[in-house]
């Protein structure tokens, strides 16, 4: 199951955003990987595809939010350190833009996932 998402790296006191990325999340067994390219504002591309995983146990709340146009996927982990990697990432957190299009499979993604954590969060109890 994998779906398409977007967004913008933004600097604190510029517009446009530095960068944009696009790319693809899927599950990979016991791993979200993120597949993703960088473009600059005007849409050139500035990376080959980075291809970034984090084991599922690390994380902690995957929630959709869903507006008129876009949803918006927020990921979090239970360390800081987890998303680095990923541009944009800010104290182990992620937002995501979901295409209305790509809504119905990031819904779906959303809800297995959530309820893998809280079957994982039981057996640790």
């Amino acid at each position: 199951m994998s779906f398409a998402f977007s967004y913008s790296v933004l600097n604190q006191s510029e517009i446009p955003p530095l960068r944009n990325v696009k790319g693809v999340l899927s599950i990979d067994g016991e791993e979200l990987l993120f597949e993703y390219k960088l473009y600059d504002p005007q849409g050139n591309v500035l990376s080959t595809l980075n291809k970034f995983s984090i084991l599922v146990e690390f994380l902690e709340n995957i929630e959709l939010m869903k507006g008129l146009f876009k949803a918006k996927l927020i990921i979090r982990t239970t360390q800081m350190v987890f998303l680095d990697p990923l541009p944009g990432s800010k104290q182990g957190s992620i937002t995501l833009e979901i295409k209305r299009e790509d809504r119905v499979q990031a819904q779906d993604f959303t809800t297995k996932l959530k309820i893998a954590l809280s079957e994982r969060k039981l057996r640790d109890m």
